[in-house]
């Protein structure tokens, strides 16, 4: 399933808009499928990385983390909250 992540805003940075996004793809979600969540940043100005784990964290948990993807993007905010997300789980383990 394709979500189309600019349907939850053009700016996308606090971490309660994050669980709300999160909470809103879970209720349209089959969990028993095996159908992958693919998020397409197109579109949006800004993530901030608040948002983007808040997201990420509650999808993943739910799904699995093979299941959530975010789709290739050359948006300089989603690139670098992955970063930081990814940096923060590394420092976890």
């Amino acid at each position: 399933m394709k979500i189309e992540v600019r349907k939850f805003g053009e700016i996308l940075t606090s971490r309660p808009a994050g669980r709300e996004a999160a909470m809103s793809i879970k209720a349209y979600f089959k969990p028993k499928s095996n159908e992958k969540i693919e998020l397409d940043f197109s579109g949006v100005l800004a993530v901030g990385p608040s948002w983007m784990d808040e997201v990420l964290s509650t999808l993943r948990e739910e799904y699995g983390e093979d299941r959530v993807t975010c789709l290739p993007s050359k948006n300089a905010s989603v690139l670098e909250s992955l970063k930081i997300i990814d940096l923060q789980r590394d420092c976890k383990n």
